[in-house]
């Protein structure tokens, strides 16, 4: 059952629109300050928190088993 959810979420998935706006124009160094805009840099760190506790919630319960 578990495999049949990771691929029906995994061909759902649609891309994140934070914001409006088509971003295939910028060139390197303004697609580098867009990386760099508050916005991105919260959701990128709290998507690495919750990467780490998720991994930590699964080391804990290999442990348990």
């Amino acid at each position: 059952m578990k495999p049949v959810l990771a691929l029906l979420l995994a061909v759902s998935a649609t891309p994140a629109l934070a914001h409006p706006g088509d971003h295939a124009g910028f060139d390197l160094m303004a697609l580098a300050a867009h990386f760099f805009e508050p916005d991105h840099i919260i959701f990128a760190t709290l998507a690495a928190i919750i990467g780490v506790l998720a991994y930590r919630a699964g080391v804990r319960k290999g442990r348990q088993s």
